[in-house]
């Protein structure tokens, strides 16, 4: 997939579903660091491969030969070009490919397009049948020294139970991007029939009573919830887990249409996820302007002859008081020490981008509340560095 042009029109192969080409530009853009770092670090991790697994691969809604408008074309590529360039650096590194298909004719194309179209640096399996039987054979094909990314993406929320995904997220080496379906759920979530299946959604029974009367409250609290359910499945005794998420809104109303969590056992990876979701907070603003332009000009058959420059984007409302208070709280009384994992989680906490936690802080500093004793003069930018663990005090 090419770079994003907000001057351009959204692909064709995205006309109508527009909401995939953000996920898509999110999954090119996550895992392509993601890959180039664990591939970097392979041998020092004591990882024998590197495994992408796409759980729900289609192809769906792309007549293209090439797929490229697809998660399989797109994954494909970036193996391949990733291996590439880390064998032209000396690093030799083995990159593997699973999709998982059920419906009997997306499988046929797929097996047909990867029979013909895969890299040659990079070995591909395809498995047909049900994600949820199928999970024994996925992890055959992620044995347990390698590393594993596992892309979730279905058409509904009942395949997402944590106890569905349990063995998968026990599995150590192992990342996750979930497609977690908010707008089903959360029309679901208060009938009094799909009690039980909320529950294993979940992990927990849930009181209708408890669910906040505010949208922004209730999916909150909804997401929240699942959040929860499957870092709490996903801990070890040794290790910990980490989740955050994305908004994807509906490209023509002004509300949610899904959440990509993204999990986790290390908090690098929850920094890079946020930078690469905070970088394509704009494009969605643009894209979700271009498809209303786009439904506009289909609807009156006339053209829109200023385009989306003609209109505003959505602007992400920031609560600074929160998020200020938030720092204030974890330095309280004491020397807070900001290393990699306090900043992770300091991420997952309030959902906050990397730029706004770090611009709270300065407001912080600027208000004389808050002193970086480490920063020898004054900064621009990156007003606590957790790389070198820098320490935070009240003033």
């Amino acid at each position: 997939m090419p770079a994003f042009n907000p001057r351009e029109v959204i692909p064709p192969a995205y006309q109508g579903r527009e909401q995939a080409y953000i996920k898509h530009l999110l999954l090119e853009g996550y895992l392509e660091r993601l890959l180039y770092i664990i591939g970097w670090n392979a041998s020092q991790l004591g990882h024998s491969e590197v495994v992408y697994v796409d759980c729900f691969a289609g192809p769906w809604q792309d007549e293209s030969e090439d797929l490229s408008a697809t998660s399989i074309g797109i994954s494909l590529r970036l193996l391949s070009k990733i291996r590439n360039a880390l064998a032209k650096a000396g690093k030799q590194v083995t990159f593997k490919a699973v999709y998982v298909e059920n419906n009997r004719s997306a499988f046929v194309r797929l097996n047909n397009y990867l029979s013909t179209n895969s890299p040659a640096n990079v070995p591909t399996a395809a498995i047909r049948g049900d994600f949820c039987e199928k999970i024994p054979e996925i992890l055959m094909q992620c044995p347990s020294d390698s590393f594993a990314f596992f892309f979730i993406d279905p058409k509904g929320w009942s395949t997402v139970k944590p106890s569905i995904l349990d063995s998968l997220l026990k599995r150590p080496r192992s990342e996750f991007l979930i497609n977690f379906m908010f707008d089903f759920v959360n029309r679901t979530v208060s009938i009094s029939q799909y009690q039980s299946e909320m529950a294993e959604l979940f992990d927990q029974e849930i009181n209708v009573e408890d669910l906040p009367e505010d949208p922004g409250a209730r999916e909150k609290y909804i997401l929240d919830l699942y959040r929860s359910a499957i870092v709490s499945r996903a801990k070890t005794p040794r290790y910990s887990a980490l989740s955050g998420y994305v908004t994807i809104l509906d490209p023509l109303k002004n509300r949610t249409k899904y959440h990509l969590i993204y999990l986790t056992r290390h908090p690098l990876g929850i920094i890079e996820f946020m930078e690469q979701s905070e970088k394509l907070s704009p494009v969605q603003d643009t894209v979700r302007t271009e498809a209303k332009i786009n439904r506009k000009n289909e609807n009156s058959g006339t053209i829109d002859m200023f385009g989306a420059d003609a209109n505003q984007p959505i602007e992400k409302m920031v609560n600074w008081n929160e998020l200020e208070n938030y720092w204030s709280e974890k330095i309280g009384e004491k020397i807070l020490i900001v290393t990699q994992e306090v900043f992770a989680h300091a991420l997952c906490d309030t959902n906050a981008f990397p730029s706004e936690l770090q611009q709270a802080l300065k407001n912080l500093i600027e208000q004389k509340i808050v002193i970086n004793l480490d920063a020898a003069s004054k900064r621009r930018k990156y007003f606590v560095d957790y790389n070198k663990k820098e320490r935070l005090s009240r003033k």
